[in-house]
C-alpha cells in the first residue's frame, strides 16, 4: 500500500507500562478537551446517539475526576434530555417509539458511562429510572411493553406510545439491551424488581443458548427461533442492517455479543450463581474463539478477559495464546489506514461493519489487534506485551483523531474517533481506550502494573 504520510501513525516505543499508559491518557485528555471546545456551544441535535462518542473518555475520567470534562458532560446530559422532551421525541423519559437496538443506546451506553464516572449523580439516576420504569410496565400511563404471560417483549418496536403489534412477539438479542438497562437500574436503586426481571428474561435466552445444538436467532411465543424469514426478517433488517446473515452459529453468537449478552450473563451469574448464565457464556465463547485469528475480532478477546476476571476460570486462555504465538507485535513500526467507500454488504465475522476502515501494519494488511495483545498480556502477566498493546492502541487512536470525525453525528459508525476509542456499533464497547487502556489501568494485581500513575500529575495539569 502506498500510504500518504498523513495516513500513517508511527508506533512509539515506551520503556514501561506506566510510561505508555500515561502517554495514552494524555492523548485521551487532549481529544476530550478538543471535543469540548468544538461542541460546548453547539445545540443538541435529533440524533439518538449524539452523546455516546464521549464514552471513550472513561479511562481518563476514572483516574482524573477532571471537573472541566465532568461539567461539560453533566451540562450536555441535561440539555440533550430537555431537547428530546421539548421536541416531542421523548415522553416519560424515553423515546415515543424506537426499536430495541438504537432506542436503548443513549441510556445503556451514555448514562451507564455517566453512572461510572460520576456515581451518585441524582440526574443520571433519575434519567435511568425514568427510562427503565417502562420495561416492566411499571408506568401506568404508558402501554405495556412486556408480556409477563409469555416472558417476552411484545415487539421489536416500543416506546412511550406503547408497543407495535407483533403476531409472534419476536424477540432478538437486541432486547438483551433492555435487560442490561434493568441491571443498571438495580445498580443505582437496589430495587430488586429490576434485577428479578433482568434475571427471568435473560434466563429464557440462556436456556435457549444451552438447550440446542444450534444457537438461537431469536425467541417467539412459540419457542426459540432457528430460522429468520418473511415478515420477521423484514422487520428486523429494517433497523439491524449491520447484523450478519445469521445462518451460522458464529453469526448468531456475534449478534448476542454485539448486544452485550455475554457481559449481561456474566453479571447475572455473578449475582445469582445460576449455572444457566455461566453455561450460556461458555457456549457462546466456545463458538466465538474460532474468530480470534481475525484481526477485527478484538471484542472476542475482550469478552474472554471479562470471563476470566469474573469467574476466575482460565478455559479460553489457550486459544488467545495460540493465536498470539503466531504474531510479531514488536516488529511493527507504523499503523496505516484507508477509508474506502462503504461496502454494499457487511462482511461476515466479528467486529465488522460495511463502513469500517482498512488498517495496515507497515504497508501490509494488519494481523494484530491491540485488544488481543492486551488480553494476552494479562494472561501471561507480561509487562512488555502490555506496553506494546498500549503503544499500538495509541497509534490507532492518534490516526483516528487526525483523520476521522469524533462520532457525535453517528455514534455507531465505524470510521470515527469514537469507534476506535470505544468501539463501533458491533464491537459492544470494545475499543482502544475501553478494551486496552482501561483494563491495563485496572490490572493492579499484576506485578507490571503495581507502579503508581507516575506521570499523571503532569498529564492532568497540562491543558
Amino acid at each position: 500500500m502506498a500510504n500518504a504520510p498523513q495516513n500513517v501513525s508511527l508506533v512509539t516505543k515506551s520503556n514501561s507500562v506506566g510510561e505508555a499508559r500515561d502517554r495514552f491518557l494524555g492523548d485521551v485528555k487532549a481529544w476530550a478537551y478538543a471535543c469540548i471546545e468544538r461542541y460546548k456551544d453547539q445545540p443538541p441535535t435529533t440524533g439518538h446517539d449524539q452523546l455516546t462518542y464521549t464514552t471513550g473518555w472513561e479511562p481518563y475520567l476514572q483516574v482524573s475526576c477532571d471537573e472541566h470534562v465532568l461539567h461539560f458532560l453533566l451540562d450536555v446530559q441535561e440539555k440533550t434530555a430537555a431537547f428530546f422532551a421539548d421536541e416531542g421525541l421523548w415522553r416519560h423519559g424515553y423515546w415515543r417509539m424506537q426499536e430495541a437496538h438504537h432506542g436503548t443506546e443513549h441510556f445503556e451506553l451514555f448514562l451507564g458511562f455517566m453512572n461510572r464516572v460520576a456515581p451518585g449523580n441524582p440526574v443520571t439516576q433519575r434519567q435511568i429510572v425514568d427510562a427503565v420504569e417502562h420495561v416492566g410496565n411499571w408506568c401506568p400511563e404508558v402501554p405495556e411493553w412486556f408480556d409477563f404471560s409469555t416472558g417476552l417483549f411484545r415487539s421489536l418496536f416500543f416506546g412511550a406510545d406503547g408497543a407495535r403489534p407483533d403476531e409472534h412477539e419476536l424477540n432478538m438479542p437486541d432486547h438483551l439491551r433492555c435487560a442490561n438497562l434493568l441491571a443498571l437500574a438495580f445498580e443505582v436503586t437496589h430495587d430488586r424488581k429490576y434485577l428479578k426481571l433482568a434475571e427471568s428474561y435473560s434466563a429464557r435466552w440462556a436456556a435457549a443458548i444451552c438447550g440446542h445444538d444450534q444457537l438461537p436467532i431469536g425467541l417467539t411465543r412459540e419457542g426459540a427461533l432457528y430460522e429468520l424469514s418473511g415478515a420477521n426478517e423484514d422487520g428486523y433488517r429494517s433497523f439491524a442492517g449491520m447484523a450478519g446473515r445469521l445462518d451460522t452459529d458464529l453469526d448468531r453468537a456475534e449478534n448476542i455479543l454485539a448486544s452485550g449478552g455475554i457481559q449481561l450473563f456474566l453479571r447475572l451469574w455473578d449475582s445469582s450463581r445460576k449455572e444457566v448464565f455461566l453455561g450460556a457464556v461458555k457456549r457462546l465463547l466456545s463458538v466465538l474463539v474460532d474468530a480470534l485469528p481475525d484481526p477485527d475480532a478484538g471484542p472476542v478477546a475482550d469478552a474472554i478477559r471479562q470471563y476470566r476476571n469474573v469467574t476466575g476460570e482460565r478455559d479460553y486462555d489457550q486459544y488467545v495464546m495460540q493465536v498470539v504465538a503466531t504474531l510479531t507485535p514488536f516488529d511493527i513500526h507504523g499503523i496505516g489506514v484507508e477509508l474506502p467507500e462503504k461496502k454494499k454488504q457487511r462482511p461476515p465475522g466479528v467486529g465488522k461493519r460495511s463502513d469500517m476502515p482498512v488498517w495496515y501494519e507497515d504497508g501490509r494488511p494488519r494481523r494484530h489487534n491491540p485488544m488481543l495483545l492486551a488480553t494476552a498480556a494479562q494472561i501471561d502477566d507480561d509487562p512488555e506485551m502490555a506496553t506494546r498493546s498500549l503503544d499500538l492502541a495509541r497509534a490507532y487512536f492518534a490516526l483516528a483523531v487526525r483523520l476521522m470525525p469524533d462520532g457525535r453525528d453517528h455514534g455507531c459508525a465505524a470510521r470515527t474517533v469514537s469507534a476506535i476509542a470505544r468501539g463501533h456499533g458491533r464491537n459492544n464497547h470494545a475499543g482502544m481506550t475501553t478494551a486496552v487502556l482501561l483494563p491495563i489501568m485496572q490490572s493492579r494485581g499484576h506485578v507490571w502494573n503495581s507502579q503508581p500513575f507516575a506521570g499523571l500529575l503532569r498529564v492532568f495539569s497540562e491543558t
